[in-house]
């Protein structure tokens, strides 16, 4: 597996992503072509952690496995996340607030780095990923009701572009193209393969490689 340098990858996020604390500038991007009018008119407002882990054998990328009752994306994997509250300052708020919720991670213990390009869903929720750093020694304390499992993937595998595989499907009538980054059973794909290819290719463009 490639090597990947975490003081470079933060500093490559800083740089090219929007910052935390000022205006969003990225474009939106993901399934818009997905949407109706209806769908446009009425899009959620919604974030979620990218949490990096500093482990001593290199850093991992904490995901979880949505719960088979969700009412959307049930059963997917997915970074710690969800709906911005009427309670929240911003998407920033919110992401931090929910990995709190759903996996135990404390809000003064986080490193907030940077944001990505708004992700807008098929089902109307427009995802504000954040990137950010939680203390190495970490142990996920996962909430059963929101969260049926937790897992790390190095971040090497998630940032090498040899390991987003393209794939296919018809989705309501219409064939629709996909990623796909399967890893020690868990199968990443969906949304959260489509955010995590869209920092890859802005964090590390022109194919450059992580390694």
């Amino acid at each position: 597996m490639a090597f990947i340098d975490l003081e470079d990858f933060l500093a490559r996020a800083r740089l090219r992503l929007d910052s935390v604390t000022g205006k969003e500038r990225l474009a939106e991007g993901g399934d818009i072509e997905l949407l109706d009018a209806a769908g446009i008119e009425n899009i959620r407002r919604a974030a979620v952690l990218v949490p990096i882990i500093p482990r001593a054998e290199g850093p991992t990328t904490l995901l979880t496995h949505r719960p088979d009752t969700m009412p959307t994306h049930a059963g997917q994997v997915a970074f710690p996340g969800g709906k911005v509250d009427p309670a929240d300052a911003d998407e920033i708020e919110a992401a931090v607030r929910e990995a709190h919720e759903e996996v135990g991670v404390e809000p003064d213990s986080v490193e907030l780095i940077a944001r990505g390009a708004p992700y807008l869903t098929g089902t109307a929720f427009r995802i504000v990923p954040v990137i950010a750093v939680l203390p190495a020694d970490f142990v996920a304390k996962p909430d059963p009701t929101e969260v049926a499992d937790v897992f790390e993937t190095p971040l090497a595998f998630l940032m090498d572009g040899a390991n987003h595989h393209r794939r296919s499907t018809v989705w309501h009538g219409v064939e629709r193209d996909y990623y796909e980054m399967p890893y020690e059973g868990h199968r990443i794909w969906g949304v959260t393969a489509g955010i995590i290819r869209a920092l890859y290719e802005r964090l590390y463009d022109s194919g450059e490689r992580a390694a």
